[in-house]
């Protein structure tokens, strides 16, 4: 009989390099490239619509988002609800995520309904009717929704940071307001099907258990010129950054019992060779729960249930948050603290066992992302939004393992500076 070792831990080995993403590509008639990650025993399917688009593209608040949420709503061939009662009897799934500069319609679906799943997205995406009933019931459940969200300290700290980055009139800094819900009708929706939601702008990323026959079913159906509509041409717009003259703001809400804090600046993004040590630092300060954040504002001195940072890239900048919401009656002592803290990374030495526990997290946490065809789906879903490539992760991958505390030393003090960052508090 074998008897289980319990009093010692398995022996631990680091993972030396991460395999690269197993795509193949192949390019539809039409010229819509197909990445295709056959991965997992599962018989199952996710297709991703990704589209050079989003925010960015809109020629005004909440075009995009309205545009591809009511792609759903009746198309030439299906009713909303004969659409709905199709994709439930199939077990497909579908899901639409607008962003900054993409929009993407995801799908999920089991292997043997892959095409009756995809005739449906197909009629969606290139025939969509757009009713000005199903707009009218749309925006009004959405402008509902975000009054009741407009009035949480949080969403309006996240609004006003934004605006203080970027201006108001950036898509980074733009944020709705409820009458713009108001504006959104079949015109608009279908301007902005039509110049920005076809095959020039397109990507489709296929994942699971992918066979040969399933890129001849997606070039049958998406292999034409013609989508269902002639797209017009669209300009790139051309948008100035337009930073706030005060760098602290502070917005009273008398009725609220915290406060939402940010503090942060526009940074560098995946484009820069800085970027992933960069990411290393932000995870020290607070980009996981054993954090110096987390151990100083929320374990140490009690100011708050959670706090983090984080850096949110874009295609043309990136910005460094810091967020969180606090008792009203710490909230300057907790952004002293946080300010303590980014003074710390710059003028002392990250400890070797310290550098040691985030590196291993960051590690595991990258080695998580590319476990999985969904995972891995994912993963070379964000390549392929900001056109990278597989070396990207390869990079980011050997920065986390051989960067030194002094490299972040430096990196801090190119960085972190305090006189250059924004501090919003609403509450």
């Amino acid at each position: 009989m074998t008897h289980l070792q319990r009093t010692q831990a398995p022996q631990f080995t680091a993972l030396e390099r991460l395999a690269p993403i197993p795509y193949n590509i192949h390019t539809l008639s039409n010229g819509v490239p197909v990445y295709a990650i056959r991965a997992g025993e599962q018989q199952v399917l996710k297709i991703d619509f990704i589209f050079d688009s989003g925010e960015y593209w809109q020629k005004q608040p909440l075009a995009a988002s309205a545009t591809l949420n009511l792609l759903a709503e009746g198309s030439s061939s299906f009713t909303a609800e004969q659409c709905a009662e199709a994709l439930d009897y199939l077990g497909s799934y579908v899901y639409y995520n607008t962003t900054k500069h993409s929009s993407i319609v995801s799908v999920y679906c089991l292997e043997k309904y892959f095409e009756q799943s995809i005739q449906i997205i197909h009629d969606m995406l290139t025939k969509p009717l757009f009713l000005q009933e199903k707009i009218d019931t749309y925006t009004a459940k959405k402008r509902q929704h975000y009054i009741i969200e407009s009035e949480k300290v949080e969403v309006i700290a996240q609004k006003k940071f934004a605006n203080a980055l970027f201006g108001s009139q950036h898509p980074y800094g733009q944020s709705a307001e409820p009458d713009d819900f108001l504006s959104i009708s079949g015109q608009v929706v279908r301007e902005y099907h039509n110049t920005n939601l076809q095959p020039q702008q397109c990507k489709i990323l296929i994942s699971g258990s992918y066979k040969p026959e399933h890129g001849t079913i997606l070039e049958n159906y998406f292999g034409t010129n013609n989508w269902g509509n002639s797209a017009e041409q669209r300009t790139c717009n051309q948008f100035a950054i337009q930073q706030h003259s005060e760098q602290k703001q502070y917005f009273e809400r008398p009725n609220a019992v915290q406060t939402a804090l940010r503090i942060g600046k526009p940074t560098i993004n995946m484009y820069h060779n800085d970027y992933a040590a960069l990411q290393v630092l932000n995870t020290i300060l607070g980009g996981y729960f054993g954090s110096r954040l987390m151990s100083n504002i929320r374990e140490d001195k009690g100011y708050t249930y959670g706090i983090g940072s984080g850096i949110i890239p874009y295609k043309e900048t990136a910005y460094f948050v810091i967020a969180s919401q606090v008792n009203k009656n710490v909230r300057t002592q907790a952004a002293e603290e946080v300010y303590k803290e980014i003074a710390r990374l710059r003028r002392e030495s990250v400890p070797a066992e310290e550098l040691e526990t985030v590196r291993n997290y960051m590690l595991a946490t990258m080695a998580r992302n590319f476990d999985g065809c969904f995972s891995l789906s994912d993963s070379c879903k964000f390549l392929l939004e900001h056109d990278l490539t597989n070396e990207y992760y390869q990079n980011y991958w050997n920065t986390i393992r051989t960067i030194s505390a002094k490299k972040l030393q430096e990196i801090a003090n190119q960085y972190f500076i305090e006189e250059t960052l924004f501090e919003v508090c609403v509450g």
